[in-house]
């Protein structure tokens, strides 16, 4: 008797022991446990905000997605679950049980087990929800691309926030299953573009099913954006571009706006919006020609015979020429033993500045590379742009490399070399400029020194059309050089395209005078050399409200593969009805 008396004596301090940790120091725990068996808070995904052109064509939009969410912390049976729910969806359960696991550390989290599953599948769902505790339907909004491929280099596009990306974003409101912009201005502007959730508070009976909604805070649409793309000409470029490897940049030179950047190769977005297909996702992330690449600002190249221009107005500012100096060309350029060649084997004889530019004489430049020295050149260049970020809004700009004394010394623990100044001059050696970048050169000559920075979003308004912000052009800097330089430059260009024998004349519109400058460029080693193919166009010539850009990797020449496209791109253009050229009508 006494040791039953024992036994019963330590049985009941085990149960008052156990009574008071449950009561006392478990007892909020365990109440907040209870009421969450019996009131669930279901969150309710926003709708991102629309992404519109200058002109208010929608380029980013939503559409619904019925998706199979599941919280484990209701799940009875998980097994039993796993199989009838792979039974119906046609996915593996190992799969199905792998996304359950992958959010562990959020147990009253629900997660998404399948995305974009179908009317039909969503009505099974429905009706057999006595018998799947645990799972539920959701109607959730899901992005949308109309234009496709066509404007991914823009836009980027979004998908489902990764755990990492969720630890680092979960103080700014994030969770799990959100989506997030990956590139260009999704990822920049997501914070604009992503809304506030909204909340569902539902009654839930002792068996996990809805008794009745308590409570709904409605979600908050993202805000709206107006971008500066005129969405026609983008299409024309794209179109352009079919079967290139290469980028186009279309802006405006008097406020930046970027009317068109276009990339190729590119891919769909709309594949990578969920539910994402592994081989949709294998065809974009490891195929050789790098359609992730947005060639328009991360490619780098060198930028060939338009990097003349650069000289010509770094000659006339130093006074080392004037519009008449004239410089011999007999096809070939001899420094000390070395010899360097014009393009044509012949030469083009006496020529002064214009007709160098006209023609993209070599020997020109070579000697007014020497006349110059590569710190002066150098200088001009970084006034221009080279070798520095132009500022766009969306995240990959290269910097390019614009080199000189100070950098081959850095890289290599060697001098500059008068050869060295001989090949920069007509825009090769270690040179690499971004096509936007380029078309920033453009932009400063078309505007007399006036050099914004590109811009590529207008204004940030809120679902019912109000404005939150509007960008207003920035001016990068003022280049001040005699009013002279840029228009010796400028007519220089406009007889590449407008006279005989222009190396841009097949870039000519029969009504409107197209200033330009052509550029081919040896890459590789020898002998397999390709060709890159430049042309550089300010429209119209003599008050240019349009800069054009085109580079084609492979190509044949400037003058005979990239004028062309960029003739095409103005003839197509004012067919549209664009008669004041630039206006973004």
């Amino acid at each position: 008797m006494r040791v039953l008396a024992g036994i019963l004596l330590v049985w009941a301090g085990v149960i008052v022991v156990t009574l008071w940790y449950m009561q006392v120091v478990k007892g909020e725990e365990y109440l907040e446990s209870a009421v969450r068996n019996r009131v669930r808070l279901v969150r309710i995904p926003a709708p991102r905000g629309l992404i519109r052109d200058r002109n208010g064509v929608v380029l980013a939009d939503n559409r619904p997605s019925f998706d199979l969410m599941a919280t484990p912390t209701e799940i009875a049976d998980r097994g039993r679950l796993l199989g009838e729910l792979s039974r119906i969806l046609g996915i593996p359960e190992e799969q199905l049980s792998a996304r359950l696991d992958s959010f562990r550390h959020r147990p009253f989290e629900p997660v998404r087990l399948a995305a974009d599953i179908g009317i039909a599948a969503a009505t099974v769902f429905k009706e057999k929800s006595p018998e799947l505790a645990g799972v539920e339907v959701q109607v959730n909004p899901v992005r949308h691309y109309p234009y496709g491929q066509s404007v991914v280099h823009l836009l980027g596009y979004v998908g489902q926030i990764s755990p990492g990306e969720l630890e680092r974003l979960k103080d700014l409101g994030y969770r799990a299953h959100d989506d997030l912009g990956k590139m260009g201005v999704e990822e920049a502007y997501d914070s604009y573009l992503r809304g506030r959730s909204g909340v569902e508070q539902v009654q839930v009976n002792a068996r996990l099913y809805r008794d009745r909604v308590l409570n709904r805070t409605e979600p908050v649409p993202g805000n709206d954006l107006r971008l500066t793309i005129n969405i026609r000409a983008q299409l024309i470029l794209d179109r352009l571009l079919d079967g290139w490897k290469g980028a186009a940049v279309l802006l405006d030179p008097r406020n930046g706006d970027i009317l068109a950047l276009v990339s190729h190769p590119s891919f769909d977005p709309n594949l990578l919006i969920r539910p994402v297909r592994r081989e949709d996702a294998a065809e974009v992330f490891t195929r050789p020609d790098a359609p992730l690449l947005n060639r328009a600002i991360t490619g780098e190249y060198p930028a060939g015979s338009p990097f003349k221009l650069v000289l010509g107005l770094a000659g006339l500012e130093s006074g080392s020429i004037n519009p008449d100096t004239v410089y011999d060309c007999g096809g070939v350029f001899f420094l000390g033993n070395s010899q360097f060649r014009c393009w044509r084997l012949e030469g083009h004889g006496p020529v002064n500045l214009q007709e160098a530019i006209k023609h993209s004489c070599n020997v020109y430049f070579y000697h007014l590379g020497l006349e110059l020295g590569v710190d002066r050149i150098e200088a001009m260049g970084r006034r221009l742009g080279l070798g520095e970020r132009s500022g766009i809004e969306i995240r990959g700009e290269s910097p390019g490399l614009l080199p000189g004394r100070a950098w081959k010394r850095r890289q290599f623990g060697r001098a500059w070399y008068p050869g060295d100044t001989v090949n920069l001059s007509i825009g090769q050696g270690y040179l690499l400029v971004t096509p936007l970048q380029l078309a920033g050169v453009g932009a400063a000559i078309a505007g007399r020194g006036e050099l914004y920075r590109p811009r590529l979003v207008a204004a940030i308004t809120s679902p019912t059309g109000e404005v939150i912000k509007e960008e207003e052009p920035a001016l990068r800097r003022q280049i001040e050089l005699p009013p002279a330089a840029w228009e010796e430059v400028l007519s220089g260009m406009n007889r590449v395209v407008n006279e005989e024998r222009g190396s841009g004349r097949l870039a000519a519109h029969p009504s409107v005078a197209i200033a330009g400058k052509t550029g081919t460029v040896q890459v590789g080693s020898p002998p397999e050399y390709d060709n890159h193919a430049w042309f550089l166009a300010l429209a119209p010539a003599d008050r240019p409200r349009l800069v054009l850009v085109l580079l084609l990797e492979d190509a044949e020449s400037g003058g005979q593969t990239a004028a062309p496209l960029a003739g095409e791109f103005f003839r197509r253009y004012l067919a549209l009805g664009n008669r004041e050229i630039g206006n973004g009508e």
